[in-house]
Formats: structure tokens, C-alpha cells, sequence
């Protein structure tokens, strides 16, 4: 019977303050007061942003769903399914193409024209 051996663990390289010292900060204890800051008021922004992108995908598409099921009239079922598939990509869209996903911390100093 062979024995089972458990797999090795990879071990991730130490640094070595000796050979490979650590870079001095660049920015002040103010500028260090102002990006934190920033991600605070950015972390409400993106949960507020979140929030109104859910409840209008919710409501939008209950309501709709209501009015193709349980809809008497059949010449609104049609623009009661296009209202609901425009108005999910319009909004799930809008939320995802701003930039600001890519910058959790917020605009950096160095980005010109924003």
C-alpha cells in the first residue's frame, strides 16, 4: 500500500529589508487624508449607484412582467417587453461604463481632463 503525501504549500518569497529596502513614501500625511477621503465619499457613491440601479431593474421588470402576464390587452404586451429590455441594458449599461469602476480610489492626481 503506498502512502498518500498531502501537496506542499507554495511558500511566497520574504523581502529582505537588507538586500531589498522598501520605497520612502511620496505623498504628505494631508495628500495620504484627502485619498482616503475620497474612497470614503467613492464607497458611498458606488453603494448609492448600486442601489438605484437595482431598484430600477426590479421595479421596471415587475411591473412589466405584470402587465405581459397578466395584461388583458395584447397591444401592450409588446411595448411592455421592449420598456423592460430597454430599460434594463439602459440602465445596467450606464452603470457599468463609468470609469470610476476601474478607480476604486478615485481620480488620481496625475489624470489630466477628467
Amino acid at each position: 500500500m503506498s502512502e498518500i503525501t498531502p501537496p506542499t504549500l507554495k511558500q511566497e518569497p520574504k523581502q529582505s529589508q537588507a538586500q531589498d529596502p522598501s520605497v520612502p513614501a511620496t505623498t504628505t500625511f494631508q495628500q495620504d487624508l484627502l485619498t482616503a477621503g475620497q474612497r470614503h465619499i467613492n464607497l458611498k457613491w458606488e453603494t448609492t449607484q448600486q442601489t438605484i440601479a437595482v431598484m430600477i431593474s426590479a421595479g421596471v421588470t415587475a411591473t412589466c412582467s405584470w402587465i405581459i402576464i397578466m395584461g388583458e390587452n395584447d397591444s401592450l404586451r409588446i411595448p411592455a417587453f421592449m420598456l423592460v429590455s430597454n430599460a434594463f441594458f439602459l440602465v445596467i449599461g450606464t452603470y457599468f461604463q463609468r470609469t470610476n469602476h476601474t478607480k476604486i480610489g478615485g481620480v488620481a492626481s496625475g489624470d489630466i481632463g477628467r
